[in-house]
């Protein structure tokens, strides 16, 4: 057993885990232990994921539409939405909360990343859900955490372009399968807060009607056209979702800087370097979980994943309970990265033997992912907010659990239920 390269490999993966290093690092630096213990060419690795990443051009998608998000959050877009939002929402029951969701839901529509909405916008909305002491502070972080779970759901969605590129799946597909499933999340929330405000007597905002709806309208109608052209343009066949990303880029350019007049050349620089930044963490992490994809294969892990799965004998609807009962678990102690990285690619070869479908399965497994990421003890969009509106951890989880039982309602509603998932993408095939 000690002579094995696995034996040290896992050991290794395992102690990097526990000391709490950079899931990219672990990736790479696990490859190399095993490369060294099992004497094979690294360069061989090297290889195939270099010819890998080269074939499958859904990678070049990845910083683009991550540039759009950063071109908008630098460009004055996000004022136009809020404003958008308070007409239509913010006189209804919770008001700013009910505005806090559906400008999620708006927002998913060009950022497609947690962690951008939480750190953006959802400070925004949080100052002004706390101004006047209108709302609880640990209760407006809640609202705004449970909220970024959609950003990845409704297209575009960097998870699924990341998702798309191990599985093979359409990235149209995949675009258009989260629809529903964030309209639905944005619904149970919407209608939770609505309780909830009633029950604990929060605020209304002013209705807003005749002309300045009109104008809200209008000045937002740019923004919100992004999500017309990303997926128009893949459906109508005028544009690959690589092309779409580019052009959502190029989009988001001509609103800030020649129209809205909101940014500067100097702001788009900066926006070039933060994407760059976080691209390449992305970039690291595709690269190393296909590495360690190649150990899986050279070791036959997949093929012993697979023989198991099928020894259960498990329906599909249950073959995919456990999934999720397995995922929220790891989602307890590890962060998305590790599960969308390491465990998914993994389990990818087993699912498409057991008759899933992988499209189904992609959606399910990415909200069950950004579940994991308001789930306690590492809800890390918890503690992004916690500590940039110096808001108590413990507080803000308390006050997550009514929306984290209404997420999982959906979770186990798009298990049970997959046509919510297959619907609109079959309607395109």
């Amino acid at each position: 057993m000690l002579s094995n390269p696995v034996f040290w490999t896992a050991g290794y993966f395992v102690f990097q885990m526990v000391v709490g290093l950079p899931i990219g690092f672990v990736l790479i630096s696990t490859v190399l232990v095993y490369s060294l213990a099992a004497g094979i060419d690294m360069s061989l690795m090297a290889e195939r994921v270099i010819f890998a990443s080269l074939e499958n051009t859904i990678v070049i998608a990845i910083p683009l539409f991550i540039f759009t998000a950063k071109v908008m959050d630098y460009g004055g877009i996000s004022d136009r939405l809020l404003k958008f939002c308070m007409a239509l929402v913010g006189h209804r029951p919770g008001g700013l909360a009910q505005v806090n969701v559906v400008s999620s839901v708006i927002f998913s529509g060009m950022s497609g990343d947690a962690t951008s909405d939480i750190s953006g916008i959802g400070q925004v909305l949080i100052r002004m859900m706390r101004n006047n002491d209108r709302y609880p502070p640990a209760y407006a972080a809640a609202v705004t955490v449970a909220s970024s779970c959609i950003g990845p759901i409704i297209p575009p969605s960097i998870p699924m372009l990341v998702y798309a590129f191990f599985s093979s799946v359409s990235v149209g597909a995949l675009f258009l399968g989260g629809v529903l499933p964030g309209l639905l999340m944005g619904g149970t929330m919407m209608i939770l807060v609505a309780w909830q405000a009633r029950r604990r007597g929060f605020p209304t905002e002013p209705r807003v009607v005749g002309r300045d709806l009109l104008i809200a309208t209008i000045r937002a109608t740019g923004p919100l056209l992004m999500p017309v052209i990303l997926l128009g343009g893949i459906y109508s066949g005028a544009f690959t979702p690589t092309e779409a990303a580019a052009a959502a880029g190029a989009y988001a350019i001509l609103l800030s800087i020649f129209l809205y007049r909101a940014s500067s050349w100097a702001a788009l620089y900066e926006a070039l370097l933060e994407s760059a930044k976080q691209s390449g963490m992305v970039f690291l992490l595709i690269g190393g979980g296909l590495a360690l994809n190649y150990v899986f294969t050279v070791e036959k892990v997949t093929v012993a994943i697979t023989d198991l799965i099928l020894a259960l004998e498990l329906s599909r609807l249950q073959l995919l309970l456990v999934i999720n009962l397995a995922f929220i678990l790891m989602g307890l102690f590890l962060t998305k990265a590790p599960m969308m990285y390491v465990v998914i690619p993994a389990l990818l070869p087993a699912l498409q033997a057991a008759g899933v479908d992988l499209l189904h399965f992609g959606v399910m497994i990415i909200l069950n992912m950004m579940i994991s990421m308001i789930t306690p003890p590492m809800g890390i969009l918890v503690f992004i907010a916690g500590g940039l509106a110096r808001i108590p951890i413990g507080d803000i989880f308390r006050e997550s659990v009514p929306f984290m039982i209404a997420l999982f309602g959906v979770l186990f509603l798009i298990t049970v239920f997959p046509g919510i998932v297959t619907w609109l993408p079959g309607l395109y095939q």
